[in-house]
């Protein structure tokens, strides 16, 4: 086998790479925004330049042959290194003065955004995005250079990334005074008798509670479920139950009154706490020290 090139037509592995991806021409076409004549012509010319059959036609539709199977994996993570190794050269070009940073939704708005103004009133030469997601970040292929998350520690988290503890998580029972008025809350056997709200991603969290207090926890909770801690926030100020949330997201609720914690001695450390975390590496850029610094002080 003997190419005119080294390599065979950009072009056309791209489009066996979708259509292998999709193993449909029809969205291939739709990915690379081209025809779906285009894309079959490209993968025909991939073919008599190989040598080799990629595709076959079957009952079940388009199938990768032998060979095709075999290209498709190598093919495929050759396109995403390159992928990932332009979002770092874009990356590498945007100014050292950007520090886009990335965070969970309720910790952005409860405790991150009414400290920025600190930030910047000590670094006014650098200039911050902030964007939040509930999902893991992949700092190598998305234009992040530092985040906020929660999580069981360093083990968490790629090892190409710097995980850097920044404090624990403490969850405190919060109630409406009116709803406390109506219905007491003295002691934790009272908890029961009201309706719970949960959060949809620590459904955990009310088993833990009940067994701090050395109760055994309610057969089924009862009470709606929430995505985020800010809408169970919303929720118990608005007397729909008891919610259990981190006590650094309350503190304004709880100073003036909105809300009520009826049970001090009830609160519960958890094991999991909220980490700094970049790229290995990138510590030393003038940013994200900066940033760092700040956080930790």
């Amino acid at each position: 086998m003997s190419f005119s090139h080294d390599l065979p037509s950009l072009n056309a592995l791209r489009a066996f790479a979708a259509a292998g991806r999709h193993l449909s021409f029809t969205r291939a076409a739709e990915d690379l925004h081209v025809t779906q004549g285009a894309v079959s012509r490209l993968v025909k010319q991939l073919e008599a330049e190989l040598g080799v059959t990629l595709f076959q036609r079957g009952p079940r539709g388009l199938q990768l042959t032998e060979a095709g199977a075999a290209y498709l994996p190598a093919l495929s993570d050759a396109f995403e290194r390159m992928s990932a190794a332009t979002r770092l050269i874009a990356r590498a070009g945007r100014p050292a003065n950007r520090l886009a940073i990335t965070m969970l939704p309720t910790f952005a708005m409860r405790w991150f955004m009414p400290r920025l103004a600190d930030f910047q009133h000590l670094h006014p030469e650098i200039a911050v995005d902030v964007t939040s997601a509930d999902r893991p970040i992949d700092f190598v292929a998305e234009p992040v250079d530092v985040g906020i998350q929660y999580g069981g520690g360093s083990a968490t988290w790629p090892a190409e990334l710097k995980a850097e503890f920044l404090f624990a998580e403490t969850v405190i029972l919060v109630g409406a005074p009116a709803l406390l008025k109506a219905r007491p809350v003295k002691k934790p056997e009272d908890v029961k008798r009201h309706v719970l709200l949960t959060h949809s991603t620590r459904p955990e969290a009310w088993s833990e509670w009940f067994e701090a207090a050395a109760l055994k926890p309610p057969a089924q909770i009862r009470g709606p479920a929430f995505e985020h801690f800010f809408m169970s926030i919303e929720a118990a100020v608005n007397g729909l139950g008891l919610a259990l949330v981190p006590d650094i997201f309350v503190q304004a609720e709880l100073g003036s009154g909105r809300l009520i914690e009826p049970l001090p001695k009830c609160r519960v450390r958890r094991k999991g706490g909220y980490y700094l975390l970049h790229l290995a590496g990138r510590e030393r850029e003038p940013a994200i020290r900066a940033f760092r610094d700040w956080l930790l002080r």
